[in-house]
């Protein structure tokens, strides 16, 4: 299913009906926005949207599944086929985007609970935070992220997708993380820095 020729019927419909995206979302219960990503090609409605949304812009879900009108006695089994498997589609894309942004929220929370456990384990004194912070915690963050930055560009180069962008941003944290290295070798060699007690 092609998400621009999905929101452009979806957008001639509404406007066949006389309807505004704040109107037409009322009636489907979904915000204005989510009616302005559709059309736009963002993004699909939910799978439980999609009958509500047929019926509200005056279309069957075949003809909202395969994004154009159709002869009411012009429907074979093999169109109603693809439309069924491009709305299973749909679902399994909309499952997958539902999974990630669970898993980047689970992520964020754990990341921020372990900043506030390490910092409360610093009795939160501002020079052992920045010096963790930036001695510890940032170069290996560059480490990491850029190990996975690398690997990433490599897997999509072999697929023959877009890298390029990936790479640069792997490159960054790279030098990044000699920046900071020779930073601090450089503090450590002159010998800046707070005066043991």
């Amino acid at each position: 299913m092609d998400a621009q020729k999905f929101g452009a019927f979806v957008a001639d419909c509404r406007k066949a009906e006389n309807m505004t995206q704040a109107e037409l979302a009322a009636k489907i219960q979904v915000t204005d926005k989510s009616v302005s990503r559709w059309e736009r090609g963002i993004g699909f409605p939910d799978i439980n949207t999609i009958e509500p949304l047929a019926d509200a812009l005056g279309v069957s879900i075949l003809e909202l599944m395969k994004s154009e009108r159709l002869a009411a006695d012009h429907v074979t089994g093999n169109e109603a086929e693809t439309a069924l498997s491009d709305t299973l589609e749909a679902a399994k894309l909309q499952c997958r985007l539902e999974r990630r942004n669970t898993l980047r929220i689970s992520i964020t929370i754990l990341v921020l609970a372990v900043f506030l456990l390490l910092f409360d384990n610093l009795n939160w004194q501002a020079d052992a935070i920045l010096f963790t912070c930036t001695g510890v915690l940032l170069p290996l963050f560059c480490i990491f992220a850029s190990v996975l930055l690398l690997g990433n560009a490599v897997w999509r180069k072999l697929r023959g997708q877009p890298y390029r962008q990936t790479l640069t941003a792997a490159l960054i944290l790279l030098f990044l993380l000699l920046l900071f290295l020779s930073l601090f070798f450089f503090i450590g060699a002159a010998g800046i820095g707070p005066v043991p007690d």
